[in-house]
């Protein structure tokens, strides 16, 4: 393993840690939240991606800046907020839930990204011996699919292809039995 991926791997003990002590969830998505979903590490991966409940959003950015991460002034604050911590990069962006159990940002550039009934659960998956929260396969699976077709989105790049065919796989295993990664 890496440097960078070691350094990642300790800011997601840490995050998860720190978040934990006042009782916010957070669900790790992108690349490292489809590594936990697999309980392997695939690739390098430039950055790590945090979902919060919108509830939780200062609190969580305070929690955060007083264990020692440092919070960068370069996203709308609505939407989300990157950090660094011992240089490794990291950022928590924010989720608002709705009655019909679904999930939205409703505030910034993606209002018109949704997410199904069940993307933020409480299972946790293992991810290098942590246990950590991580998006749901059927919520990440939406992320992706939907990202070039929002008002905001960008064209898919190779390595989002990749993962939704992967999203795919792991969710039709999810419905042929229940487990992930099952035969």
């Amino acid at each position: 393993m890496d440097e960078k991926t070691e350094g990642q791997l300790r800011v997601i003990r840490e995050v998860v840690a720190v978040l934990q002590t006042d009782d916010i969830p957070a669900w790790l998505f992108g690349g490292w939240g489809l590594d936990a979903r697999i309980g392997r590490i695939t690739r390098e991966h430039g950055d790590v991606e945090f979902w919060v409940e919108r509830i939780h959003a200062e609190r969580s950015k305070a929690l955060l800046v007083g264990a020692g991460a440092t919070a960068l002034p370069t996203q709308p604050p609505e939407e989300s907020c990157e950090f660094t911590w011992d240089d490794v990069s990291f950022s928590t962006a924010y989720f608002d839930r709705w009655p019909d159990g679904s999930f939205s940002q409703p505030l910034g550039r993606f209002a018109d990204w949704l997410f199904p009934p069940g993307s933020f659960g409480d299972e946790l998956v293992t991810l290098d011996g942590t246990p950590v929260l991580a998006m749901s396969v059927s919520g990440m699976l939406a992320m992706k699919e939907q990202f070039p077709h929002l008002r905001n989105g960008r064209p898919w790049r190779q390595k989002d292809i990749t993962d939704m065919e992967i999203l795919r796989g792991l969710a039709f295993a999810e419905t042929t039995d229940g487990r992930i990664g099952a035969p």
